[in-house]
Formats: C-alpha cells, sequence, structure tokens
C-alpha cells in the first residue's frame, strides 16, 4: 500500500518535462513559421510575405488562384469521404468484425467525424498535416464513458526533432491555454496556485484581439516507460508545476499504463511528405511561388492599364493654367492668365506593355494548375465532351493528384479506425445500446460490449492448450460518396451488362467468365448474386422435374397440363429468343423468364398487326 501512495510525478520530473517541451518546440520553430505564413497566404495576406514590390501606396490585391486549388482539393476529399469495413482475420472472429463494421459508424457519427474530417482536410491541404487524436473520454454517456475522436492543431502539437513518425518520438506533448477560473472549478488544488509558465504558443493571426491574461496553459503530456522488459505509455496532465492528473499515480493505471496499445492517440494524415518531420507540406507551399509570380505579374499590368487609362502631365511650377479647372472633368473651359506655352502643360508618354507578358502572366497560371493537379476538367470543364463515361474518362486522368492523397488519408484512416477499435477493447466493460442499419434498410438495436475483443482460447491441439490469441481484424476504407459522373459511368456499366444478358439465369456460366475478366467497384458482390441467380434457376429445374414425376404417379392428367405448360413455356422462350436474335431487336439479356417470353410475344403480336399484307 505505501507503493500506492508515493508520488512518480514529482516538481522535478515536471521542470524537466517542461525542459524537454521547450526543447521540441525550438526544433519546430521553423514549421511553426511556415504555418503563420501559409495561413497568411490562405487569408489573402500573402503580399505581408513578399518583399516590398513598387509603391507602397498602391493597392496590391492578391489573386485567388492557390485558394481555388486547396477549393477543388478539399471537394475531392469530402467526396472521397471514407466509410470503414472490418474484416477477419480468423474464422472464429466473423461476426464480432460484423458487429464492429455495424457499430464504428455510429461512434464516428456521434463524434461528428464528418465535420472533424471536414476540417482537417482543410488542414491538409493548407499546411500539409491533418492531425486527428482518439481518446476515452470518461465523462460522455453521464459518466459511462465513450470514444472521442477531434481535431489538433499542429501549433499545439510538439514531438521530438528529426523523426518521421510521431511514435517513434520519446515524448509528445498537447498544450493548450484554457480559462484560469474555470481550471479552478474543475481542479480545486489550482486555487492560490502559481499558474504562470515560460512557455508560450505560437498564434495565428487573427481579426479578433485575443488576450492571454486571463489564460492558462495546460499541457499533456505522453510518454513510454520501460519496466520489467516491456514498454508502457503514460499520461501526465499538468499545469504550472502543479499535477492535475499523472497515469503513474492512479492504482489503475500505474503498472498497466494508459492505453493498452502503447501508441501515442494522434495520427498524422500527411500530403507531400518530407525528411526529418512527421508533418508534411501542402498545395500553398507547393505553389506559392508561382502564385507570387502572378501576384506581381498581375499588379505590374494592372499598374502599366492605370496608367494607360488614367493620362498625366507634367506641369511648370509657376504655369499660369487653372490646375482646380484643369482636372475638373465636367467644365468645359480652363482659364489661363497670361500666355500659355507648349512647355507649361505635357502630357506623360505612355508605354504599353506588349502582349507578351500577358501571355507570360497566363504561363503562370497554367504552371501553377499543372503543378498542382488542377486541371480545368476537375473543375466542371470537359472541353465538349458531354457523355457521363468520357466526362469519367477525363476526370479519371486529371484526379490522379487527388486519387493519390486520398490514398494517403486512407492510410491514416485505417490508423484512426485501429486506434478507436483498441479503445472499444480496453474500456467497453459494460454493454451499450447501438442503432444500426439491418437487413431491408430496417433499423436494429443491438447490445456491444468488449468481451469479444479480449483474449480468446486457442483449440487444443492433440489435447494440448495451444494458448490464448488477440483477436485482430484488418481494416477495408472505401469512399463513402462518389461523384455525379462516376455514378453515372456505373449506371452506363449496368445497363450493358443488362443488355449483353450478364442477368440471365440461362447465361450464368458465360456471365461469370465474363465479370471475372472485370474490374469495377463491387463486382464481387455482383459475381455472389449472378452466382445464386444461377442456382436458383437449377433448383428451379430440379423441382419442377419433381413436380411433374409426382404428378405423372397420382394425378396424370395434372401432369400432362403441367408439362405442356412447362415445355410450352420453355420453348416459347427460347423461339422468341431466337427470332428476336436474327432480327436484332431484343438483347439476349431480355429472354430466360415468363415476364421477358410475355413481353416478347406482344412485341410480336404488335408486328403482325401493323405489318402490310
Amino acid at each position: 500500500m505505501s507503493e500506492m501512495i508515493v508520488k512518480r510525478i514529482t516538481r522535478e520530473r515536471l521542470m524537466e518535462a517542461n525542459r524537454i517541451l521547450k526543447k521540441y518546440k525550438a526544433g519546430k520553430a521553423k514549421l511553426e513559421s511556415r504555418l503563420l505564413e501559409d495561413e497568411k497566404w490562405w487569408r489573402g495576406h500573402a503580399w505581408d510575405t513578399m518583399a516590398e514590390q513598387g509603391n507602397p501606396r498602391d493597392p496590391k490585391r492578391p489573386t485567388k488562384w492557390l485558394v481555388n486549388v486547396i477549393l477543388g482539393k478539399h471537394a475531392d476529399m469530402m467526396d472521397a469521404y471514407p466509410e470503414p469495413v472490418i474484416l477477419p482475420r480468423e474464422e472464429g472472429d466473423q461476426q464480432e468484425a460484423k458487429r464492429l463494421t455495424s457499430i464504428l459508424p455510429v461512434i464516428l457519427e456521434q463524434n461528428h467525424f464528418e465535420e472533424v474530417y471536414g476540417k482537417q482536410a482543410w488542414e491538409k491541404n493548407k499546411h500539409g498535416t491533418a492531425a486527428y487524436a482518439v481518446y476515452w473520454d470518461s465523462t460522455k454517456l453521464n459518466g459511462l464513458g465513450d470514444v472521442n475522436i477531434c481535431g489538433i492543431d499542429l501549433l499545439n502539437l510538439f514531438w521530438e526533432p528529426g523523426i518521421e513518425d510521431i511514435q517513434q518520438s520519446r515524448n509528445v506533448f498537447l498544450v493548450s491555454a484554457q480559462d484560469r477560473d474555470l481550471l479552478i472549478k474543475t481542479y480545486p488544488q489550482l486555487a492560490g496556485v502559481n499558474m504562470q509558465s515560460d512557455f508560450s504558443l505560437s498564434r495565428y493571426a487573427s481579426e479578433s484581439s485575443v488576450s492571454m491574461e486571463d489564460k492558462a496553459l495546460v499541457v499533456d503530456w505522453y510518454y513510454h516507460t520501460f519496466e520489467n522488459g516491456q514498454e508502457r505509455l503514460h499520461y501526465c496532465k499538468y499545469c504550472g508545476l502543479e499535477v492535475l492528473y499523472a497515469s503513474e499515480d492512479d492504482p489503475l493505471f500505474r503498472e498497466r499504463g494508459w492505453y493498452d496499445d502503447g501508441e501515442y492517440p494522434f495520427v498524422l494524415d500527411v500530403l507531400f511528405p518530407q525528411k526529418g518531420s512527421p508533418a508534411g507540406w501542402g498545395y500553398i507551399d507547393l505553389g506559392r511561388d508561382a502564385q507570387e509570380s502572378i501576384d506581381l505579374l498581375d499588379y505590374a499590368i494592372s499598374m502599366n492599364a492605370r496608367a494607360g487609362t488614367l493620362p498625366r502631365f507634367f506641369r511648370k511650377a509657376d504655369s499660369a493654367i487653372n490646375l482646380d479647372q484643369f482636372l475638373d472633368f465636367t467644365n468645359p473651359v480652363v482659364e489661363v492668365e497670361g500666355g500659355l506655352g507648349e512647355a507649361d502643360m505635357m502630357p506623360i508618354q505612355h508605354y504599353p506593355l506588349d502582349t507578351i507578358y500577358v501571355q507570360h502572366l497566363n504561363n503562370k497560371i497554367e504552371e501553377l494548375k499543372q503543378t498542382c493537379g488542377n486541371m480545368d476538367v476537375t473543375n466542371g470543364i470537359t472541353s465538349g465532351v458531354t457523355a457521363a463515361s468520357g466526362i469519367a474518362a477525363q476526370q479519371e486522368a486529371a484526379g490522379r493528384t487527388s486519387r493519390d492523397g486520398n490514398k494517403g488519408t486512407y492510410r491514416a484512416y485505417g490508423k484512426l479506425i485501429e486506434k478507436v477499435i483498441e479503445r472499444i477493447r480496453q474500456f467497453y466493460e459494460v454493454p451499450r445500446a447501438f442503432r444500426i442499419m439491418g437487413q431491408q434498410s430496417a433499423y436494429e438495436f443491438i447490445q456491444f460490449d468488449s468481451s469479444g475483443l479480449q483474449l480468446q482460447p486457442n483449440p487444443p491441439l492433440i489435447g494440448r492448450e495451444m494458448g490464448w490469441r488477440k483477436p485482430v481484424f484488418d481494416i477495408h476504407v472505401a469512399a463513402q460518396k462518389q461523384n455525379a459522373y462516376s455514378k453515372m459511368a456505373q449506371n452506363e456499366l449496368a445497363l450493358q451488362l443488362l443488355r449483353a444478358g450478364v442477368f440471365n439465369p440461362q447465361l450464368s456460366d458465360q456471365s461469370l467468365l465474363l465479370l471475372g475478366m472485370m474490374d469495377f467497384s463491387r463486382k464481387e458482390e455482383l459475381i455472389r448474386d449472378v452466382e445464386k441467380n444461377g442456382t436458383m434457376r437449377q433448383w428451379l429445374a430440379m423441382w419442377q422435374q419433381m413436380a411433374l414425376e409426382l404428378a405423372k404417379k397420382y394425378e396424370p392428367d395434372t401432369a400432362e397440363r403441367m408439362a405442356r405448360g412447362i415445355l410450352g413455356l420453355n420453348g416459347e422462350v427460347e423461339a422468341l429468343r431466337r427470332r428476336s436474335e436474327q432480327k436484332g431487336e431484343a438483347p439476349t439479356g431480355e429472354v430466360g423468364t415468363a415476364n421477358a417470353a410475355h413481353m416478347l410475344r406482344a412485341r410480336e403480336n404488335s408486328r403482325n398487326v401493323s405489318r402490310p399484307d
């Protein structure tokens, strides 16, 4: 019991933690400077980051080509909003994987993850890194607790300089500024305590004036310890030099560690990676040179155009021309005292720019588009193509950079889902209810806890116990949404498959060979349906034969009518199918069922009526 009373997080350890935090911040200085400048570019204050150009009094308005790039990339990320599918690695975990696939979207929705994802999509495209955190929040659900997923500002997150994976850092700090009075209400031990800190957070330039006088910095410190040959993740929350919580001082987590997976709860989604840092760089960093050239050229051309449209004159200091009347274009008469010579007022000659400068400006705009992958077709300009398949093909070729970035997002999303599953495994001890979408789009209510995720006994082998196994799952990430053109292209493909007879049970063997050679979304599901249709047709034929045999034995008259009906229907369908194929009027896929037979018979009757004698 005495060991549980001894505090491991002492004042000296907090002082050492602050020293490490300052070291990490110093190593992140260049990244923070870049983030602050990127935000100025995004807000249209790019001229503040450039060297002084031209007359300081001249209006300098930035163009928005780079902003348009980010708008398009953000829209691409939202169109490809991810959705998790949990796959088991062992047969015994199939049911648990299915249940996880059902409840994970509910947990994400309860955390408003689409909004979080949208905000972090801006961060990824602007600054190059989207940061997420997956916590366990014990205050949720009236103290029952639940998973908390949120976005993190890179200015508030600190890691060891020189590493490329945040999980490799020896310590990770998350610093936030909070109101002093609210902190004292939440943590009464802070009353009368000096909460001042010599550490400061970098802040973006804002339209609002934010005062830090009533704020205090709270540090969430994550670190690893090594005990008995095992690595443990621990967590300490402190303000100033006052401990607010420490997992090493909590009997429940002292030996176990804060999170059982032993990983920091942070996931970084990087756009363009860079060596020596877990953070990447974004489209502002990629296109700012071209954008700066565009702004400077646009400024020079605009000033030249203004000079050409607004005539200017040289005027002698002792000229007798009435200057006020000369500048008043509504006054047809200008008074002159004494004689008027040519030197009294001379027009300043204007030299218009050659078209090569405008062409150079357009070339710079194209350079920005090409560099950032923001082609015209991705913005809806399709060069006269109107077919959905053609538009989809053009977008497929033009959207490679967006797809590549989205694949990186899916990898980070998979890591995020892994952390959500680990939080469920560790903390879902008490069952909780979930509303999920069941069969035929009907709501179902299920109870879920972590019992199916805990260690499971391996089946014995030759009478020996084979120990325990931990249920592990693979995470497949797919796009929840698709753009309108890709949906239209898929609809066209479905119609083509219908015309080719893929859905005809009589052609199931050929259809399976065809589908096996193709590649499109949800192909496996379609293959299963085609196999099912073929199997159902075989069973139907078998049951028809059995019914016919029984009728022959017990009801000969009925058997004869059944035989004529079965053989007549099959013969009629086959004859009509051949006749329509010869005339090229009905595709093969439209026959093979009683409905198709009626349809073809109606078409034949219509032709006989309309055909001239």
